[in-house]
């Protein structure tokens, strides 16, 4: 085990071992294993990125390129009942400073569900390291396959300012139930969990300040999401909610202790015809944050895009997106949030025109490429761009990423 955890942990190598490992398997049609007629099944991918931008730096040092961008998981699943469900993944991330905890249990869930009413009426609880169900993408988010480009719009899912542990599982647990009339269905589901809120880039997230060194606890958070799905999901309507409660208790005696509490709805729409598809989606961090400054700090964040995918083949599709987030609803050009702390107003908006590509060009295999041109830089990473606090970065840049994918 400790060999294959410093494996891992060899920054300088990893991505001539992700290569290699790729190049072998290409000659194979690798298919996932499964027994006892698909009851106990096991799954598994390795992707590398590469990452290059024309200023400022993402997931590493871009300018120079970057291959600090791979994500290694294995997951298995064993039915042991029709209605019992056990599934679980181990995550293996790398990201440069936005994410750098290496190994990790990604979720570990059991899963009961009682279908009711001749099958069209389903409850059903899950326990355990949970998957966050919030928004379109985050809860299949795990691999390049179940994301529609490399990098999902950040102004709504958060990778580059390190918060992707923190939203993608949460121990707790799970009440959902699913009605289905006709060609019409209804979900909804209510989690109460522990938030993973003390990993990568949460506590700077929440506190508001860069360098916060302390522990965030406090009372479980709440998350609500409702979908109607019509024709099988040729239209979907969501809504999601996230409340959240936090006590920040410093470490630091530059870090004052605070309370913070934070309430993100997210509107989601989306429409898949035979070769095209239309998503978007808008919300809002409403959050106020007690006790670190004299006074009680509010604010209000904005977050939308819109995305359209265009299947030229099968196994070829094209997305173009536009993504913006605003750090202040009410400020949204950055003006008073810059006479305020000084810094450029280019620290409070973000605005992404993204032109990408996906390319299954054989079995189990998948190549992905997107282009950004960003005006702004609220989604950059001080981590990885120190000079953003100092009043540095450049408020207009390109971002390039590929990433070659295989799975079983």
């Amino acid at each position: 085990m400790k060999s294959v955890y410093g494996l891992f942990s060899l920054r300088n190598t990893a991505p001539r071992v992700m290569l290699a490992v790729l190049t072998l398997l290409l000659p194979f049609n690798a298919t996932a294993l499964e027994w006892h007629n698909g009851d106990w099944q096991l799954h598994g991918f390795l992707s590398q990125g590469f990452t290059y931008t024309d200023h400022n730096q993402v997931f590493g040092t871009s300018q120079d390129v970057s291959l600090d961008y791979r994500e290694m998981g294995v997951n298995a699943s064993v039915k042991l009942l029709p209605n019992l469900l056990i599934s679980a993944q181990g995550l293996y991330r790398d990201t440069g400073a936005s994410d750098a905890l290496g190994v990790r249990l990604d979720f570990a869930q059991v899963d009961y569900s009682a279908p009711l009413l001749d099958s069209s009426l389903v409850l059903g609880v899950r326990g355990g390291r949970v998957k966050v169900p919030f928004g379109l993408y985050n809860d299949s988010r795990d691999m390049v396959w179940t994301r529609p480009t490399v990098l999902l719009p950040q102004s709504v899912y958060f990778d580059t300012l390190g918060l992707r542990q923190a939203m993608i599982s949460a121990d707790g647990g799970v009440l959902y139930g699913r009605y289905t009339h006709g060609e019409h269905r209804l979900n909804l589901e209510f989690m109460t969990a522990q938030p993973q809120d003390n990993v990568g880039g949460a506590p700077a997230f929440l506190t508001g300040m860069p360098n916060a060194q302390g522990k965030l606890d406090g009372r479980a958070m709440f998350i609500g999401r409702a979908l109607y799905e019509w024709m099988g999901g040729r239209g979907r309507l969501m809504f999601s909610v996230v409340d959240l409660d936090r006590d920040f208790s410093s470490t630091s005696p530059t870090s004052p202790s605070g309370n913070i509490q934070a309430t993100y709805p997210l509107f989601s729409g989306q429409y898949n015809a035979e070769r095209w598809s239309l998503t978007s989606e808008y919300g809002w961090i409403d959050s106020k944050r007690s006790d670190f400054f004299p006074v009680t700090l509010k604010n209000t964040t904005e977050s939308f895009y819109v995305q359209g995918e265009y299947r030229f083949k099968q196994d070829i599709t094209g997305v173009l997106r536009y993504d913006v987030f605003h750090v202040s609803r009410e400020d949204r050009d950055g003006k008073a949030l810059s006479q305020l702390t000084g810094l450029p107003r280019h620290r409070f908006y973000a605005r992404d025109l993204t032109v990408g590509a996906r390319w299954e060009f054989a079995r189990n295999f998948l190549l992905a490429a997107d282009y950004h041109y960003v005006n702004g830089t609220a989604w950059l990473n001080a981590k990885d761009n120190p000079d953003l606090m100092n009043g540095g970065g450049d408020p207009n840049w390109s971002l390039f990423t590929m990433m070659l994918s295989f799975r079983f």
